[in-house]
């Protein structure tokens, strides 16, 4: 296919199959498309295609990517007119506290004028995960280190993967503390939970940390409800009842999801999961073509609201900031209910509105999109670009690279 030929593809999965069909159309595609030139790089290509993506304001669950390009292998937080890097693959140039303060030769403030669709007018603070899409194209970067200045020319690296997901700690005096970067791995997670199983039935402070929690699928912080909540009333008496979700059965996407439901089981669906799985495919074949629909019969059928928690722990605090997203962002907002719940750190990521992503491939392209619609959004409580918030805010400073701001403070309280 041809670039003008993917672009329209792209456009066209914007007008019909993504979630924010109705809300948003396909944008302003045309000022892209003009930008495409049958003699341009997939670089460039690229470029311009994650552009046009930006402009829709969404972070996390809508992409376009070449897998062939590899990964930029670092992560950074802006402060002022500094890039800091947080953390970085073994191989990669940059190195954890290196300071950036010119891309390309240009000022941090320069290239966030110049970007403004990559930053979706997101503040400073909640900017940080947004750079990698500019960061990703730039070819040397000016740093600090060590109080002297060098040019570092940029080479992206094949993977970069985080190590040792999931952790806990007993830290003494009562007080178990659990570390989450995603809710990917079910099976590892439950496992862990095991592990911990008589310091969280018997620990009176719980400390669950998603900072960069990546998301993944809810059911794998279900466990961890009757921990977080009191012991006199269900779940339904605290977590209020969400409007239904709409979800776009377009062809594309029904085609996809059965296709993808055939691939993961092969007819041999599990049988706690049977239930969930078949109602799914009932729904794709029932509604399959008619675009968005809101259904009352999709309402929750995980039974959580008929959970009652546990006396203890007394109390649990949840450490979580900009980079939580997702299924984070979920967890997050399900245990704020909690009167037992302190939330602590920086408002999440908030890209739960639009979810549930589908897949389109083009050769080497990727693109992610999302097929469901969240009602809060006709409520006006749609999370984009402010995330759940938080009960003790504490911004981010490069004090957080030299020690763990948020844990400390968490502990100070306890």
């Amino acid at each position: 296919m041809t670039y003008k030929e993917i672009f329209n593809e792209v456009v066209s999965i914007m007008k019909k199959d993504s979630s924010t069909c109705e809300d948003m159309g396909a944008g302003d595609y045309r000022k892209y498309e003009a930008m495409i030139m049958d003699d341009m790089s997939d670089e460039e290509f690229t470029y311009v295609v994650k552009k046009y993506l930006a402009t829709f304001g969404m972070e996390g669950h809508l992409s376009f990517n070449d897998t062939s390009m590899g990964k930029l292998g670092f992560q950074v937080m802006r402060y002022e007119n500094a890039l800091y890097v947080t953390e970085s693959a073994s191989d990669s140039q940059l190195h954890f506290k290196d300071k950036i303060i010119e891309i390309d030769g240009k000022t941090i403030e320069q290239c966030a004028a110049e970007n403004e669709e990559f930053l979706m007018g997101e503040t400073n603070e909640r900017q940080g995960c947004l750079w990698n899409q500019i960061l990703l194209f730039a070819k040397t970067v000016t740093v600090v280190k060590d109080g002297k200045l060098s040019e570092v020319t940029l080479k992206r690296v094949a993977d970069y993967s985080v190590d040792n997901k999931y952790s806990y700690r007993d830290l003494g005096k009562g007080t178990l503390y659990i570390k989450l970067l995603d809710f990917t791995d079910e099976g590892a997670i439950r496992n862990l939970y095991h592990e911990c199983n008589d310091l969280l039935n018997s620990c009176e402070n719980l400390i669950v940390d998603v900072r960069d929690n990546g998301g993944g699928t809810d059911t794998a912080f279900f466990p961890l409800f009757e921990y977080c909540y009191p012991s006199d009333k269900k779940l339904d008496d605290y977590i209020p009842k969400q409007p239904p979700m709409a979800i776009n059965y377009s062809l594309r996407n029904c085609d996809a999801r059965l296709k993808l439901l055939d691939e993961l089981f092969k007819g041999e669906i599990p049988e706690d999961i049977r239930p969930a799985v078949e109602n799914m495919k009932n729904n794709l074949l029932k509604y399959r073509g008619q675009g968005m629909v809101v259904d009352e019969s999709m309402d929750d059928e995980t039974g959580i609201g008929d959970i009652v928690g546990r006396a203890l722990p007394h109390k649990v605090w949840i450490i979580t900031d900009q980079n939580c997203g997702s299924s984070g962002d979920a967890f997050v907002y399900d245990m704020s209910f909690s009167p037992k719940v302190t939330v602590v750190g920086r408002p999440t990521l908030g890209i739960i509105d639009y979810s549930n992503c589908s897949v389109e491939t083009w050769e080497h392209f990727k693109m992610v999109y999302p097929t469901s619609r969240s009602g809060a959004l006709d409520l006006g409580e749609g999370t984009g670009h402010k995330g759940v918030p938080v009960e003790h805010y504490i911004p981010w400073t490069p004090e957080h690279l030299e020690r763990d701001v948020d844990l400390e403070y968490v502990l100070e309280q306890i």
